[in-house]
């Protein structure tokens, strides 16, 4: 489910609060999500998963999400930002 007021076809600068607004919140259990899971919940073909999963390995740098290592090619990630005022209405709309 696609959760970003913001239109696929042009997210520029916004791609990365559109990858931050699928990305389920840290509530220290570790479920996050896949990088493939990502790329399905916005629409994304496959061949973007690399850049996805260079994303999320700079974001978590940043401290911005959390990547949790389950296995040798197992990585989910979470977010540590709350979502933004647009992204609560955009999930409030789409209930």
């Amino acid at each position: 489910m696609f959760t970003s007021l913001t239109n696929r076809s042009s997210f520029g600068a916004t791609y990365r609060w559109a990858v931050l607004s699928v990305l389920p919140m840290d509530d220290g259990s570790g479920d996050g999500m896949r990088p493939t899971d990502i790329n399905d919940a916005l629409g994304m073909p496959k061949e973007a998963r690399t850049t996805v999963t260079l994303l999320l390995k700079e974001m978590a740098k940043q401290g911005l999400v959390v990547r949790y290592q389950h296995g040798p090619r197992w990585v989910e990630y979470t977010r540590r930002l709350p979502l933004r005022n647009r992204e609560r209405f955009a999930r409030w709309i789409n209930r």
